[in-house]
């Protein structure tokens, strides 16, 4: 703008004289260090956009190494970059000083840092800074200063204007004036107009070319604005859709579960009753073959008492030997190998629980003990861990456990017991 211009109405134009009562207000740090932190996002996000170049906002964001989910960090515009920074700052108060100091790399010192300021001063502040008069109120306010030494500090602003306006002066030129002096001289003033009407065309135009690029910056604010909503709104549906998701999921987790226990449960069922029919079909065909061994016995016995028919037949009268006839009140003599049976408390408290098969089983095996002890189809055999315990087959999986008596011809009949069953028999055995 021209130097006679006057200035701008408004708050700056109008300000009433100030009286400072108290104490001096405190000045700020040296460093110029103020707490971006406090500032809401939006304008903490606009003061950067305004302070920082393009290119420093984009470094700051990759050495801080800061994202948005969505964009990549060098494919964000400069207001997207300075809302990702005003975030971070009021997460991390620390960073500011990062901000901080590329202000004092670019400007030097901070503005008036020695100068105290109240609301109204920083009313004033502003207002200057965002005016396009703020050289003229700049001047108008340090000539009108009391102390001639502040107004002093406008000479060399006013000179450095006037040469830039007006150029240097006249060198050589009469005091004098003539006509031809007269008319270099209105031919400097036709220039000097000529001069100030392209300036003020320059400054019309940069004044232009804000207005334009504020309408842009706000453009590009509202544009992020909306995208940044839009992507609220859909993080907000695609969380409901994952909690959707990871309640069906849940629930098909249980089903799945459930299918299973009851697939397993019906297999266990299944196993166990095919073992159950194993088991059956072996003990018939142990009970068949203990039969069939039983009627070998009963054959090879009569082959015998046949054959030794034969031989006394072929010896004759005279050699047979003479057997006395047994009485029939008298009882057949016991074979020297008979045992005597003692059937304890315990063997009748195991018969319980058991089919009455097993049960006669037990009884004949225990007969065919006392009998012949050696007999094969006992397969009479030590029980591991009692020394002088003995077992004897009953059924496929059914056991007779025995001992010698006190006397020399007594067998005690133990227990009728499980296969599965003998170690823990052995294990109470050896606590009792």
């Amino acid at each position: 703008m021209s130097p006679g211009k006057p200035p701008a109405s408004g708050k700056a134009g109008a300000r009433r004289p100030r009286v400072h009562r108290g104490a001096p207000r405190p000045l700020p740090t040296p460093d110029g260090d103020a707490p971006l932190e406090e500032l809401e996002r939006d304008p903490l996000s606009v003061f950067l956009y305004l302070a920082l170049t393009p290119e420093e906002t984009r470094t700051l964001v990759k050495e801080l190494k800061l994202q948005v989910p969505g964009f990549r960090s060098d494919a964000l515009s400069d207001v997207q970059r300075c809302d990702v920074l005003a975030d971070e700052i009021r997460a991390v108060p620390d960073l500011r000083g990062r901000v901080l100091k590329l202000l004092r790399e670019a400007f030097g010192r901070l503005a008036l840092g020695s100068t105290p300021l109240d609301p109204e001063a920083a009313e004033d502040l502003l207002a200057l800074g965002g005016s396009e008069h703020g050289l003229p109120l700049a001047l108008w306010r340090v000539l009108s200063d009391p102390d001639p030494k502040v107004r002093a500090r406008a000479v060399p602003s006013l000179e450095q204007l006037a040469r830039d306006y007006f150029g240097p002066g006249p060198e050589g030129q009469a005091e004098a004036g003539g006509e031809v002096g007269a008319e270099a001289g209105e031919e400097r003033v036709r220039a000097r107009v000529r001069e100030l009407e392209g300036e003020l065309a320059r400054v019309q135009e940069r004044a232009e070319s804000g207005r334009r690029k504020a309408e842009e910056q706000r453009e590009k604010l509202q544009e992020w604005l909306r995208e940044a909503r839009a992507r609220s709104a859909q993080a907000v549906d695609e969380a409901a859709r994952a909690r959707q998701l990871a309640a069906e999921a849940s629930a098909a987790r249980e089903r799945a579960e459930s299918a299973l226990a009851a697939l397993q449960a019906t297999d266990a069922a299944a196993e166990a009753q095919r073992a159950r029919a194993a088991v059956r079909e072996m003990e018939g065909r142990a009970a068949a073959l203990e039969a069939r061994l039983e009627r070998q016995a009963a054959r090879e016995a009569s082959l015998a008492a046949a054959l030794e028919e034969a031989e006394a037949r072929s010896r004759g009268p005279a050699e047979a030997p003479h057997r006395p006839e047994a009485s029939p009140d008298e009882p057949e003599e016991a074979p020297a190998s008979w045992l005597r049976p003692v059937y304890t408390r315990e063997f009748y408290d195991s018969l319980e629980g058991w089919d009455l098969r097993i049960q006669r089983a037990a009884f004949k095996q225990a007969n065919l003990l006392a009998q012949d002890h050696r007999h094969p189809s006992l397969r009479a055999l030590p029980l591991e861990g009692l020394p002088g315990y003995y077992r004897v087959r009953v059924a496929t999986d059914v056991r007779l456990l025995y001992r010698r008596g006190e006397r020399q011809n007594e067998i005690e009949i133990l227990s009728l017991i499980d296969r599965e069953d003998l170690d823990r028999y052995v294990r109470q055995a050896k606590t009792r």
